[in-house]
């Protein structure tokens, strides 16, 4: 008799694509707390899988003889790419998966049977990863009864309770080590905006928010803020009092302004005239398009040029604002079929690192598949050391992390797209990793609008100038 071939992963998913909705909606509710269950044994049997490449992984490294300090690079990285998460966050997954396996049991066993979900383990992971073996292993037994019928943040609670009643003078060390990496970030946000915030020990931030609060609550009670909201005053007092500047008197900050040639002469050189002065600031089509604004991402250009011009109210400036600015604004330059870099304007004042600016420009972020990481590095896509140009074709912006790790044994990159004249193919890298797995990154273009009319003589004369591709 035939044995029945058990269903492969494929299979599973396949019969998921296609699972249709219970007739009543009793039925739909428990097909939706099974689909929770089979999430949480495949966040399960996902670890499993991790903690067992992991291990295979740094034998093979043993084996390749790789030196002890570099043992396990390129791993994480590995598991990136196949999950389409950045690095980092496969980092934090790794040590998940070998928490799970070697000292959080019952959590395991919990997350497998489908009775706590994979943000309780991972609550659970994060805040008993400062513990070594024979205490993490203690609290999973205290709290694992608890954990099925708890949320995510009552699960860390009762995972941090429990580590501290076990190690509290660990706790007050680590709280002084804490403070010791106080930080300030910011991130980009929606419209224009952007996130700016601190990581302090809590003295100190609840200290700023109220002093914040309490001379913007003078202000809209003096009438001094002049129509502005509350939260309005408190973060134009931040900006004043880190920067030493009045918000009305514009940021320093340098706008990496992205245009097209039609963008910033119009359709011919005879109508450069018609885009000076006021008309230069209208919201007219030639001039529409995506702003490049450093250390954020895209913009609208009319908002670049308002910054440009000292209006950080994002009205649009006059003649007179634009020639008084403390921002410079360099022109870059696309092709207008492909949307990619083509060169930009070296007429300004303060410039230097050429290349690697065009490079950043072109890149943005690591250019490695789903890494957001900042750039850190500009890197030969083929060597140094084995002939590789030093070029924009052959330049890569990476953040530090993955410039270690292609050195590791088994990696490669290589530049793959055709060749020709600056700005005319995208720039696009293949990636391979010691399974043989292999990976595309291609650079992005700067904006999605629709192309610009073929270049003209000037245009192309002005692009040729500039062109900076050997």
């Amino acid at each position: 008799m035939k044995q029945t071939q058990p269903p492969t992963l494929d299979d599973m998913v396949a019969q998921l694509i296609g699972m249709r909705s219970a007739a009543n909606d009793f039925d739909k509710i428990s097909q939706i707390e099974t689909l929770e269950k089979l999430e949480s044994a495949l966040v399960h049997a996902r670890a499993a899988i991790t903690a067992d490449f992991d291990r295979s992984q740094r034998e093979e490294q043993l084996r390749a003889k790789v030196r002890s300090r570099e043992r396990g690079r390129g791993i994480a990285d590995q598991i990136a790419l196949a999950r389409r998460i950045s690095p980092a966050k496969a980092s934090r997954e790794l040590a998940f998966a070998r928490a799970l396996r070697d000292d959080l049991p019952a959590t395991a066993e919990l997350l497998a049977h489908g009775r706590i979900n994979g943000s309780v383990a991972h609550a659970v992971h994060r805040e008993t990863d400062h513990l070594d073996h024979l205490q993490r292993r203690a609290v999973d037994a205290e709290i694992c009864a608890a954990l099925p019928d708890v949320s995510p943040i009552r699960a860390g609670a009762l995972a941090k309770a429990a580590a501290l009643n076990i190690d509290p003078e660990g706790g007050t060390a680590r709280a002084r080590a804490a403070a010791k990496k106080r930080s300030v970030w910011n991130r980009p946000g929606k419209d224009g905006m952007c996130r700016f915030g601190a990581d302090l020990p809590a003295a100190m931030a609840t200290a700023m928010a109220a002093t914040l609060r309490r001379d913007a609550l003078g202000m809209v009670s003096d009438g001094s803020a002049e129509g502005r909201t509350l939260q309005q005053v408190s973060a134009d007092l931040l900006f004043e009092r880190v920067t030493g500047q009045c918000p009305a008197s514009g940021p320093g900050v340098e706008v990496q302004l992205v245009m097209t040639a039609g963008q910033l002469f119009g359709q011919s050189p005879e109508s450069c005239h018609r885009h000076h002065a006021g008309a230069a600031f209208g919201m007219e089509s030639e001039l529409d398009g995506a702003a490049w604004l450093d250390g954020y991402g895209p913009i609208p250009a009319a908002i670049a040029r308002a910054i440009a011009a000292g209006a950080p109210d994002l009205l649009l400036p006059s003649p007179d604002q634009l020639d008084s600015s403390q921002a410079w604004v360099r022109r870059i330059f696309t092709d207008p079929t492909t949307g990619q870099l083509t060169g930009f304007d070296t007429k300004r004042r303060r410039f230097d690192a050429t290349v690697r600016r065009f490079i950043q420009l072109r890149d943005r972020s690591c250019r490695i598949p789903f890494c957001d990481a900042p750039i850190r590095d500009h890197d030969h896509v083929q060597r140094h050391t084995d002939d590789g140009p030093t070029s924009i074709d052959n330049g890569l912006a990476v953040c530090r992390r993955f410039n270690l790790v292609k050195e590791m044994p088994g990696w490669s990159t290589r530049v793959i797209h055709g060749h020709g004249p600056p700005g005319s193919h995208p720039h696009t890298v293949e990636i391979t990793t010691p399974t043989g797995k292999t990976y595309r990154s291609t650079s992005p273009p700067v904006h999605s609008r629709a192309p610009d009319p073929p270049l003209s003589g000037i245009d192309i004369h002005l692009t040729a100038r500039l062109g900076l591709a050997s």
